[in-house]
């Protein structure tokens, strides 16, 4: 069986569709948080994440590509130290056995790695994408589509600032699911199928 990377749009249903193919096939999911405390267990120092995040943008990744990106002091090595230990984490991660992977560039990470399918999810329906973050997040419809703007904008962002490339670029992904056409038990279906071939 493959592995599954996953980057996908804010209310596309995404997460819920990779913890579902993870399920279904019995094999471990990985998103941003439990990413983090696997890389803090191998002994990455993110301390200087917990400093940084005092900017609440929403994601701590992010966070730090910014700072990187602006910041030319000292502080900068150590926020590639942080950033190369995550991306090693994913790689030990994949060698150890399938398993599903939701963005932090976990679809360019594991780019030419043996068995592993990359994907990208997304909804050609607007509105289906903000009936989607009102129920998740509890937010009124005004609110959803703000935090879907800063959201999709933070990781297209971080997604440009580690690969130099564009996020909805289609050319760096195996396959691509609509969630506005497809529901999420045939998008996990499918992806369950591909990963089996």
């Amino acid at each position: 069986m493959k592995s599954l990377a996953i980057e996908r749009e804010f209310g596309s249903g995404g997460r819920d569709i990779g913890k579902r193919v993870a399920q279904l096939a019995g094999i471990p999911y990985y998103d941003g948080q439990m990413l983090i405390k696997e890389a803090e267990a191998k002994g990455v120092p993110l301390d200087l994440l917990e400093e940084y995040d005092e900017q609440k943008t929403g994601s701590i990744l992010y966070n730090i590509a910014l700072f990187a990106n602006y910041n030319q002091d000292m502080n900068q090595s150590k926020i590639y130290e942080v950033c190369c230990g995550i991306q090693d984490t994913i790689r030990d991660l994949e060698m150890q056995g399938p398993a599903v992977f939701i963005g932090r560039c976990s679809t360019e990470i594991l780019r030419g790695t043996p068995d592993v399918l990359r994907a990208y999810i997304y909804s050609s329906e607007e509105e289906k994408k903000i009936q989607r973050i009102v129920r998740t997040e509890r937010v009124t419809e005004e609110e959803a589509r703000k935090l879907m703007a800063k959201k999709d904008r933070q990781r297209s962002a971080y997604f440009k600032f580690w690969t130099r490339k564009k996020w909805e670029d289609r050319r760096n992904y195996d396959m691509e699911l609509n969630t506005a056409e497809l529901p999420p038990e045939l998008c996990a279906e499918i992806f369950l199928a591909a990963m089996q071939a």
